[in-house]
């Protein structure tokens, strides 16, 4: 009875392993507009940015589009380093296509579907692509929360207000957290119950602590580009603010780049929007700057990354058009 089964979900698979990535950016693109119509994000972001310093906009706009080019970059990276080679116009395909199925499907979908999507453009084995997917979060979490500790440090209050904030919303993170830890609890005890398996747990394990051991180089390279990721998010934020008519200062910014994406990609919430944005009103409030022009600004930066990905994303395109289906190198032996 389950063999049929088993083998009809497989033949499902590789069908959908077939469906060009072109194809499917392309659909993704057209849901998530439609999504976003439908929420009403569209007008909002034409209402934020027609009182918006258009002057502020145009600076943002090629440093906004060359730091999500670099976060292309950093997968590429990444994928090097756990398995000792890759190729950055199929590496960047895949990471861009993702951003949009994510856009498209926001359930946390970014993160797999870019592990998958690499893995058939550039092979990678399991565990290089579970190596890839967790250190991209590791790093972020690693520079975002250094500068979350150095803002805590220098802004005069923030602690209590940032305890504060999480202690209005303490029950919600509780229920969530709950249900997180009695899923992976029974997900343990299911995958776990054969030797086996234990054994392939544990060397998949080691292999994601020692693979920037083994590639120092491009484990460098990937934190580097993360740190100047976020540097530049930080740029263009603060033009983002100032293009809503407020003066801003380093140690602001310092606050509303790091703290908010930090709870919001470590809350149990899922997307974490809500936190993140409560968090930007905390950031603010210790600030003296008007929350609704920071969430004007945060509204033009969610939608700047839905705006550029099709830009950066013809660009591939073209990039892999022009150069052919190229002999790809070969993944280095283990």
């Amino acid at each position: 009875m389950n063999q049929p089964s088993a083998e009809t979900a497989k033949r499902g698979l590789r069908k959908l392993s077939r469906i060009p990535t072109p194809l499917i950016f392309a659909i993704c693109i057209f849901a998530a507009t439609l999504l976003l119509w439908w929420q009403g994000s569209l007008a909002e972001l034409w209402r934020v940015v027609r009182e918006a310093n258009t002057r502020q906009l145009l600076y943002a706009t090629p440093i906004y589009l060359f730091s999500l080019w670099l976060l292309a970059v950093r997968w590429h990276q990444l994928v090097k380093m756990a398995q000792g080679w890759s190729d950055l116009p199929r590496a960047a395909e895949a990471f861009l296509t993702s951003v949009v199925i994510n856009y498209a499907a926001p359930v946390g979908l970014a993160v797999p579907s870019r592990a998958a999507l690499t893995k058939r453009a550039l092979g990678l084995d399991h565990h290089a692509t579970g190596v890839v997917a967790l250190w991209e979060i590791g790093m972020d979490v690693i520079v975002l929360g250094i500068g979350t500790i150095i803002w805590l440090i220098l802004a005069r209050g923030s602690t209590t207000a940032v305890a504060n904030e999480l202690g209005e919303n303490a029950s919600r993170y509780e229920m969530f957290a709950i249900i997180g830890f009695v899923a992976v609890l029974i997900l343990m005890v299911i995958f776990f119950r054969r030797a086996e398996q234990r054994r392939r747990a544990v060397n998949f394990i080691k292999r994601i602590i020692v693979s920037p051991l083994d590639r120092p180089a491009e484990a460098a390279m990937a934190f580097g580009t993360t740190v100047l990721y976020w540097i530049l998010q930080g740029i263009v934020l603060a033009l983002l603010v100032q293009a809503m008519g407020v003066q801003t200062d380093a140690r602001f910014i310092l606050g509303l780049t790091t703290l908010p994406m930090l709870v919001g990609m470590l809350s149990p919430i899922p997307g974490g929007a809500v936190v993140r944005e409560a968090m930007m009103y905390v950031v603010a409030r210790l600030a003296n700057v008007p929350g609704a022009e920071v969430v004007a600004a945060a509204v033009m930066y969610r939608m700047a990354l839905f705006l550029a990905i099709p830009v950066l994303y013809g660009i591939v395109r073209i990039w892999l058009a022009r150069r052919g289906d190229a002999q790809l190198p070969q993944p280095e032996s283990a």
